[in-house]
């Protein structure tokens, strides 16, 4: 199972204990900011703990105890606790993300020696694994960023490139990986061989000798990145699990065929639909209700696998017999601001009024097609 770092970030403790007081604003993003602030003991700099660090960027949000929401130039987000603000000064020059080529010399700085850089067209990816294979990964991010713009271009919603430089970590292998990991995603390293992280907008791999085993995992990370980079999906507002994943899972379906064992967008999603004709005969009536108006289903470690699983046939079968109403549904929640999260009882009635029925009504139809179209 994969299970992506994309939506229950650690940073290290940051995010996690980062809290909002109830009245909050979401600031102006045009306004520069520089701010300067005590840094945590895990933030490092080759390699360095950096006690202090000064960031320019634009606030996303302001507690109303001072805690900022901060976006640096190169794309990372920053939770910064009011009693971490040494220094804060602002102006009025327009926000400016960093160029391809800055966000490569600061890899380089931030990097411990050993690794080099590699640019493709839309990707900087730092590595210190072998060549060939980074070249490998390289060319799937090129192939999955052709296919996603042109899938979304189809349903004729015209994306923007994203607004920073779209980054990765390929390592050597999985201890190399696990010392960078487990800093940002704690004990959940052990289990995963990649994941996106929404705080530092990255993917991180590592060199998996079988690159068949790899490919899912390649296109399914640099799937979220790509959701949250291009305006499908925003950070840190109320972005469902089952929607993340589910996209996810719909674009990451390997074809062990082709040469890049990966080809295009849309497939079904073997492993996902074996795993859901397990899970269909003793599916609760509830099922559907609990995988919309809550992410518990993908936490809990009991009930995650059949959570995936769900999600990725809602959205197989949804993009395959609703397309027009769930990009309609996905445009609204890609709307949604960072820290603003809906009840359980707004994600089913914003579900139920984008598809136009009640959710026993469509979960009945879900359930035939499934039977009928794939054989569950």
């Amino acid at each position: 199972m994969i299970q992506s770092i994309c939506q229950r970030p650690r940073l290290g403790h940051r995010l996690a204990v980062f809290a909002f007081v109830i009245c909050f604003q979401i600031a102006s993003v045009f306004a520069v900011e520089m701010v300067t602030f005590k840094s945590s003991e895990d933030d490092l700099v080759n390699g360095i703990p950096k006690p202090v660090r000064t960031v320019k960027g634009r606030i996303l949000v302001e507690a109303q105890d001072g805690g900022l929401m901060l976006q640096s130039d190169d794309g990372r987000i920053w939770m910064i606790q009011p009693e971490q603000i040494i220094k804060r000064e602002s102006n009025e020059d327009a926000f400016e993300p960093i160029s391809s080529d800055e966000m490569a010399d600061r890899m380089r700085e931030e990097l411990p020696p050993g690794f080099a850089i590699y640019q493709t067209a839309h990707y900087i990816i730092a590595y210190n694994a072998n060549e060939a294979y980074v070249k490998q990964v390289g060319l799937l991010f090129e192939q999955l960023h052709k296919g996603f713009y042109a899938y979304w271009r189809n349903q004729r919603w015209r994306l923007p490139e994203p607004e920073f430089p779209l980054v990765a970590l390929v390592f050597a292998d999985q201890g190399d990986f696990l010392k960078h990991a487990t800093v940002e995603v704690g004990d959940t390293a052990n289990v995963v061989i990649g994941y996106y992280h929404l705080s530092s907008n990255r993917m991180t791999t590592f060199n998996v000798p079988n690159l068949n085993r790899n490919v899912s995992t390649i296109i399914h990370e640099a799937t979220h990145q790509l959701a949250y980079n291009c305006g499908l999906q925003t950070r840190f507002a109320d972005n469902p699990m089952w929607v993340s994943e589910g996209l996810a899972l719909f674009f990451e379906a390997p074809d062990y065929k082709s040469a890049s064992k990966w080809r295009g967008v849309g497939r079904v999603n073997e492993v996902n639909l074996q795993r859901w004709k397990l899970f269909a005969p003793n599916r609760p009536a509830d099922s559907l209700v609990t995988l919309i108006s809550d992410d518990e289903r993908f936490r809990d470690t009991d009930s995650a696998t059949d959570a995936y699983a769900e999600g990725w046939a809602l959205t197989y079968y949804l993009l395959k017999t609703h397309r027009e109403e769930y990009v309609a549904y996905l445009k609204e929640l890609s709307e949604g601001k960072p820290m603003r999260k809906k009840t359980p009882r707004d994600r089913v009635e914003m579900f139920e009024r984008i598809f136009g029925k009640p959710i026993a009504e469509l979960d009945k139809e879900f359930l035939l097609y499934m039977r009928r179209y794939l054989g569950s």
